[in-house]
């Protein structure tokens, strides 16, 4: 996929998409080589990469899971789209 053909919105859950990949890889491969420095430093890198990319998309465009979501006087999970509908 051209990443220049998408939204805002689309290309943030992209980068969110390929972050969680990458760090759900690291750890089957630490599951196998748990000693192994340069896979928890690949893993470490992989989590600071989509904790930003959680944080960036969720402050953009609204929470991406529900317990995200603020329950502070109101609901705000139903809000914003869900993140599999594409803009229009």
């Amino acid at each position: 996929m051209n990443n220049t053909c998408l939204s805002g919105r689309q290309a943030a859950l992209l980068r969110l998409q390929m972050a969680d990949f990458a760090l759900i890889e690291a750890n089957l491969y630490l599951d196998t080589h748990p000693c192994c420095q340069n896979g928890l430093e690949y893993f470490r890198c992989m989590r600071m990469e989509r904790d930003n990319a959680l944080r960036e998309y969720e402050m953009n465009y609204g929470p991406i899971t529900m317990d995200a979501a603020s329950a502070d006087g109101c609901w705000d999970w139903i809000d914003q789209p869900w993140p599999w509908e594409l803009e229009a």
